[in-house]
């Protein structure tokens, strides 16, 4: 839900200070010098890197502020990285949380104190993120680092945070305000937390010396001790966590049972996965993984990409949010917001974020905003209530009067709604085209055409024995197609092998063997393709109602679409079209803007893939219903945390983003790249378990349903 914002007024010094905690954000003296005393030193961060053999390396602050330790932290691995191209670390993340977000002209008038950090501030401020509770992952891949503000209350968020049994952070960053004047984020629940987040010698670093802080740390298994405080402040703390405290918290990291996510050993640079499928889900999970330096073989059955349910010319891309800060809200709003940060980078010349050697595929796209029309009372009353609870930042969406909606839409539409300008449209064919393409610039990634996906077989030490070739030997799966060869369309199997196999195949999945277990909901779309004519050539916006509309594209408009539950054909069929039209000219039934159009019958139907809950499924895939013996307990009542985690499997999916793959498919891709990398996660772990694919089979069995 929408956070509250940081109130602050600036000192003589021009130093910001928080006026509900009366406490400045930096040192009076040097807020630089400071960061590096305190935080750099304390941690001892660079010869750390140095000494680090992983691919990434991960920072936790307490206090986000300004950003001003996060742009010091950023512009030093920049550096490091600079002058040691080969070294195995690859990757800063960043972790910090922010109760009271600083709003945007505050936080950049604060940095204009530090001239040194000017290219490093002005990338924060063009990715600084709304004023919404949850995480916002941004990556700034100009300096190979990862930031993951996390808005809320710090003993609400941490945890929330989902650690390999290993842990997770190598180093703390303990800030925010004095103990003094923020004596509430200073707890025992802090420091118990960061005794279960941390890896056995990650380190901490604080500007304060006070007693209960360093008793805390200490009682949570940490070794502290004091060393001469920065500027006028007499000592500090820095301390490090301790093997024999590590191994009493292994097993509470795994608290989530069936949910915990880092069951397999971590993929690495360089490993190799298979990616099956050849829409959105496959092609951002390919991104995802190729910007981690892994190797990816897309394979899919068809002669090119984007041949499902990503086909069609044009998709509206929004959320789909509700009064409440539900778990499925929650999900679309964040979805959102990340694919956002992910297609301006993507697709704007003017954007900084990526390598500028990087080549840029076109997509057709339009950044125009999208209008959810109020078009009858059951409408109005919804909005009326998203309105008045609050609980969405203005900047995400906000009411729109008629007045303002048709100056936006270019064309008179007496209505009023609800109005997300962020919003717009996008071509998904040249998207999936163009994210495989910038894929290709990260590692090594191939696509195969007319390869279908037959099974797979997870390899055994006496399996791989029995392989003659080395490379066979050293992956986890073998994987077998059948190849469509020529043009007199005979065909043979081949066996690809691979660390891990990644199902994205869409409504591809339904009959599959390998999601037997899963329960998924087909359903059949057609979008109708409307010549540009009189009056909507002049549309400028997104019109959403039961139905959508979108601006020209080619000269034709996408109005659309129906919702056919469990049927696969792909044929057009003309009941369908009047079924479109005559759903708009219903919605908009105050306007003749619908009435009056002329259709050619051009459209397009595809079969998109969903789940009961209507929530997407990102992770890995098992056979579920065999599994349910092992979670009984859970009938009985015993919590989560009891039960142990699924077993290790080389095979995950992607899948069921049903009508919204354009805003999901690019957050649960990272989440899905992260859990195999074991790096952090980017979402709620209440949220990471509503995309689990074991969700089902944990709901069957709090139920008692069991396979007989």
């Amino acid at each position: 839900m929408k956070s509250q914002q940081a109130s602050v007024h600036f000192n003589e010094n021009g130093t910001p200070v928080a006026d509900h905690f009366g406490d400045v954000y930096f040192s009076n003296d040097s807020g630089i010098n400071e960061t590096q005393y305190v935080f750099m030193a304390g941690n001892s961060i660079v010869e750390r890197w140095q000494a680090h053999s992983n691919p990434s390396f991960v920072i936790a602050e307490t206090g986000f502020g300004t950003g001003l330790n996060f742009l010091v932290a950023m512009q030093a691995f920049k550096h490091f990285r600079n002058a040691n191209p080969s070294h195995p670390l690859k990757q800063l993340f960043f972790l910090s949380t922010e109760k009271f977000p600083l709003p945007k002209p505050d936080m950049e008038k604060a940095l204009l104190s530090f001239p040194a950090l000017k290219e490093e501030a002005t990338a924060l401020s063009t990715r600084y993120p709304m004023e919404l509770d949850g995480c916002h992952r941004r990556h700034f891949d100009e300096f190979d680092t990862t930031l993951d503000l996390w808005i809320g209350d710090v003993h609400d968020l941490l945890p929330q945070w989902h650690s390999p049994t290993a842990g997770l952070i190598d180093a703390w960053f303990l800030d925010g305000f004095a103990p003094s004047k923020n004596p509430d984020m200073w707890a025992d629940t802090l420091f118990e937390q960061m005794a279960r987040l941390s890896k056995v010698g990650a380190t901490f670093a604080t500007f304060t010396a006070a007693g209960f802080v360093k008793r805390g740390l200490a009682a949570a298994g940490f070794t502290v001790s004091k060393r001469k405080g920065f500027g006028r402040k007499r000592d500090m703390l820095v301390g490090v966590y301790e093997t024999e405290a590590a191994s009493t918290l292994a097993e509470k990291r795994a608290f989530e049972g069936p949910y915990y996510r880092y069951t397999q050993a971590a993929i690495a640079p360089k490993s190799h996965v298979i990616v099956v499928g050849n829409g959105l889900a496959a092609a951002t999970v390919t991104l995802s993984l190729a910007k981690r330096g892994i190797n990816v073989t897309v394979c899919h059955d068809q002669e090119a990409l984007a041949t499902g349910a990503s086909g069609n010319p044009q998709g509206g891309f929004f959320p789909q949010l509700h009064s409440e800060a539900s778990i499925a809200s929650r999900i679309q709003a964040h979805s959102f917001l990340y694919a956002s940060h992910i297609y301006h980078t993507l697709l704007d010349d003017n954007d900084t974020s990526t390598n500028t050697a990087l080549k840029k595929t076109p997509v057709a796209h339009d950044f125009c905003g999208v209008a959810q029309l109020n078009f009858n009372e059951k409408v109005a009353v919804r909005q009326k209530k998203l309105v008045a609870n609050g609980v969405w930042p203005e900047a995400l969406i906000k009411p729109i009067s008629p007045e303002a909606l048709s100056e936006k839409a270019s064309i008179a539409l007496p209505y009023d709604g609800l109005f997300i300008e962020q919003g717009g449209w996008i071509s998904p064919p040249d998207l999936v085209r163009a994210l495989i393409e910038q894929a290709k610039q990260y590692a090594d990634v191939t696509v195969l055409c007319h390869h279908e996906y037959l099974s797979h077989t997870v390899l055994n030490d006496s399996d791989k024995a029995s392989l003659s070739d080395a490379l066979a030997q050293a992956h986890h799966l073998a994987v077998e197609f059948s190849v469509t060869a020529g043009i007199e369309d005979s065909s043979h199997n081949k066996t690809l092998y691979a660390d891990h196999l990644i199902l994205a195949t869409g409504a591809g999945a339904v009959g599959s063997s390998a999601f037997a277990s899963l329960p998924l909901r087909p359903v059949r779309g057609q979008v109708e393709a409307i010549t540009t004519q009189a009056p909507i050539n002049a549309l400028t916006t997104v019109i959403c109602h039961k139905g959508y509309m979108t601006p020209a594209l080619n000269n034709r408009h996408a109005l659309g679409s129906t919702y056919i539950k469990n049927d696969l054909s792909t044929e057009v069929r003309a009941q369908e079209s009047e079924q479109n039209l005559q759903t708009h000219q219903q919605a908009m039934a105050n306007t003749d803007v619908v009435q009056q159009l002329k259709h050619d019958g051009e459209a397009r139907a595809a079969t998109r893939l969903g789940s009961p809950d209507h929530q997407p499924v990102s992770g890995m895939l098992a056979d579920f219903s065999a599994l349910k013996t092992q979670y009984v307990g859970l009938s009985l009542g015993k919590p989560l945390y009891t039960a142990a985690p699924l077993p290790a499997t080389p095979v995950s999916t992607l899948c069921c983003l049903g009508s919204r793959g354009l805003t999901t498919a690019p957050l649960m891709a990272e989440l899905l790249a992260s859990t195999l990398t074991h790096e952090p996660l980017p979402l709620n772990n209440d949220l990471c378990q509503a995309v689990h694919p074991a969700r089902f089979m944990v709901r069957d069995c709090i139920r008692s349903i069991f396979d007989e």
